[in-house]
């Protein structure tokens, strides 16, 4: 079980990935994220074919001075094969700004696997209602 100041009562997180679980308890350590929506609403864009798709991130973040931020997490290689970053683009520019006020990606590049480590040892100990979530 989670719980962030943004939450009505503790819950359970779902994430798809040790990416995804490496960045959440990096997320759930911060003393400055407000609330965090996995898998938030799809936002629909054109895709390089000219076709209208639709994108889900993996998290949606907001933080305690209200910005939000949608977040994809995906593995470098996965990132290079598909030329993820220039349908990222498409994907952010299709973005509401009522939805996110910017988007950000996440590798495995990026996450610091020692730091998401810690930050698991840190939840067990100083946030008890988050043990599950970091064990």
């Amino acid at each position: 079980m989670a719980m962030l100041p943004g939450f009505e009562r503790p819950r359970i997180i779902q994430f798809e990935s040790a990416l995804e679980y490496a960045f959440l308890r990096l997320m759930l350590v911060r003393e400055d994220v407000h609330h965090i929506w996995e898998q938030p609403t799809a936002v629909t864009y054109i895709d390089a074919g000219g076709q209208p798709v639709s994108h889900v991130f993996d998290f949606l973040v907001t933080k305690a001075c209200g910005e939000r931020i949608a977040v994809a997490i995906k593995p470098m290689e996965r990132v290079i094969g598909r030329n993820f970053v220039s349908e990222l683009e498409r994907v952010a520019a299709a973005t509401p700004k009522h939805f996110a006020d910017r988007v950000m990606l996440i590798t495995d590049r990026h996450l610091d696997r020692r730091a998401a480590a810690e930050a698991a040892r840190q939840l067990a100990r100083s946030r008890p209602t988050l043990t599950e979530v970091a064990a």
